[in-house]
């Protein structure tokens, strides 16, 4: 069935590509290849769109495939899910083989030179997309994917596999911010297969302990067991076909997710804000009579619009049998669209997705700190200090916000751990508001001069850092722009403690542009010393890796 499966994925990508895939740049006379070539090219654009969720239109535009392109056949930088795609793509006409070592080997280098920010040594086409390379790089929260695809039924072999994993093992550090997808001809026939099939989602969903609504619109709500998920698994994307994101697999919120079902499954009814579908019909069916304590419904044209990444967490547990160790439920509304106004399902969806979001900083506005830090400050300096979501946030130069405060506090403490965690993610100092880190940083002896005095500081070394990424390129640069928090971190230690109670930091705060330079020089030579060299941007989120680097500094 190889060729065949070959010829239906050739089709699709013909019939989405054809007249997408750029192609003035091949000059060949030879009709076949200039043909295997598009297909080449339009596969990588088929990868781009599978994994990201965009448009066939974004997908093509993400093909950098050329004579020199460095192994790299695409590039898509999705800003808002803060994920970089890069893409080796190999059309294999008789689907009977895998990529070839060498062509896998200049993917790494590819790889290697694009996480260097080695730019000129990347292909023209993929050069041309410099400013996307830089959001990517620079951004603290990115995760990059990088791609294998091609349309042979074999797995790839361990000799090419082994570099892979190597690279991948070299540039992981703390958290995996490089991942691997391989999409053979397997994966790929099911994404076309898939998509033959439409996309109406026809689900059966026992509901137990229902309740109903009927004025304005009908809705039934209740809770299901997880088990029963397990026949949702055959739709795939399509679960989300109406949502604004599909399932974003392993991130920090799925994984405390799948943790629960897993370790605490009695509590997860209560600790999950639920799942909300929206059908095109819902029909209760006569199974149970009259009775609440369970119904059967059949929700015709379903869509998850609230809960993504509920569901696709629950289907990852069951998925593995193993990992349940007892039952557990989640609270699901189908709300129905019959006769409902047109736009309803486009306000519901949006409405469901933005409203009564509760972030970790919030919690921080329970603390009695906040609000006295909040009146020292204006009292004492004129300044204003903004802790709630919500309000508005002050001009730079009449006050800051609560996220600002706390990196800079964070990284004015002696130990580095805490300027790590505060590039890490800052939210990360709210959690509990009892205890460390936060009230390593908020508590009764912080004072309202101490806190600006700190926020000053850290706008100046940013300021500095500003003129330095301007001067700096490759590893350098990325030193500049992750090592960011690390780098104030010894600053601060640079400068005078009589800054936090000082009337007049001028002089001090002249001083930090020779400091910042300074010490981005030293940075810089620290991390040069890896070999093999690890991501930038992982660096400085490892805790023992920037003791270390603080430690050969200061």
């Amino acid at each position: 069935m190889s060729i065949i499966h070959v010829q239906h994925i050739e089709a699709s990508c013909r019939a989405r590509f054809a007249s997408l895939i750029d192609m003035s740049d091949v000059t060949t006379k030879d009709n076949e290849q200039k043909d295997n070539q598009f297909l080449s090219r339009a596969l990588a654009a088929f990868a781009v769109a599978a994994v990201s969720k965009t448009d066939d239109v974004t997908a093509a535009k993400a093909v950098v495939d050329e004579y020199q392109d460095d192994g790299i056949d695409a590039f898509f930088f999705d800003s808002g899910e803060h994920v970089a795609y890069l893409v080796q793509s190999k059309w294999i006409k008789d689907g009977t083989s895998s990529p070839d070592l060498g062509s896998i080997l200049k993917f790494i280098q590819g790889i290697n030179h694009f996480l260097e920010n080695k730019v000129t040594m990347l292909g023209p086409k993929l050069q041309s997309k410099s400013s996307d390379i830089q959001d990517a790089l620079a951004d603290s929260q990115a995760r990059f994917v990088l791609v294998v695809v091609y349309t042979g039924k074999p797995p790839l072999s361990a000799e090419v596999s082994a570099p892979l994993t190597q690279l991948l093992a070299d540039l992981n550090d703390v958290t995996d911010s490089v991942s691997l997808q391989v999409l053979k001809q397997k994966e790929l026939h099911d994404i076309v297969e898939e998509g033959a099939m439409g996309a109406s989602v026809d689900l059966t969903v026992m509901l137990n302990e229902f309740g109903k609504v009927t004025d304005p619109y009908l809705a039934y709500y209740g809770q299901v067991d997880i088990s029963d998920f397990a026949s949702w698994a055959k739709y795939g994307d399509r679960l989300y076909h109406k949502n604004i994101r599909s399932f974003k697999g392993s991130t920090e919120v799925n994984d405390a997710i799948v943790a629960t079902i897993k370790d605490a499954p009695e509590k997860f009814l209560y600790f999950n804000n639920g799942i909300t579908l929206l059908c095109a019909e819902i029909d209760k069916k006569p199974l149970g009579g009259k009775s609440k304590t369970s119904g059967v419904f059949d929700c015709k044209g379903a869509s998850v619009i609230n809960g993504a990444q509920t569901v696709g967490s629950i289907l990852t547990v069951i998925g593995n049998p193993s990992s349940i160790h007892a039952p557990a439920r989640v609270m699901v509304r189908l709300i129905s669209l019959e006769n409902c106004p047109p736009d309803f399902a486009f306000d519901v969806t949006r409405a469901a997705n933005t409203q009564n979001r509760i972030e970790k900083r919030d919690f921080a506005a329970l603390d009695p700190e906040q609000t006295r830090l909040r009146n020292e400050l204006l009292l004492s300096l004129g300044k204003e200090y903004v802790f709630r979501t919500g309000d508005q946030p002050p001009a730079q130069d009449k006050g800051c916000v609560l996220d600002e405060a706390t990196v800079a506090l964070a990284c004015a403490q002696s130990d580095v751990t805490h300027a790590v965690n505060a590039k890490q993610a800052v939210g990360r100092f709210y959690e509990d508001i009892n205890k460390a880190p936060y009230t390593i940083l908020f508590n009764s002896s912080l004072t309202a001069i101490k806190l600006w005095r700190a926020v000053e500081v850290l706008r100046s070394v940013d300021m500095a850092l500003k003129d330095q990424i301007k001067q700096r390129e490759g590893r350098e640069k990325l030193c500049a722009i992750h090592g960011n928090r690390v780098l104030l971190h010894l600053v601060f230690r640079e400068l005078s403690p009589t800054i936090f109670d000082a009337i007049d930091i001028s002089a001090e705060i002249q001083k930090i542009p020779v400091f910042t330079g300074k010490f981005l020089d030293k940075m810089a030579g620290e991390i040069a010393k890896y070999s093999p060299p690890s991501y930038v941007g992982n660096v400085f989120k490892n805790i023992t890796k920037c003791k270390a680097i603080v430690a050969a500094i200061a």
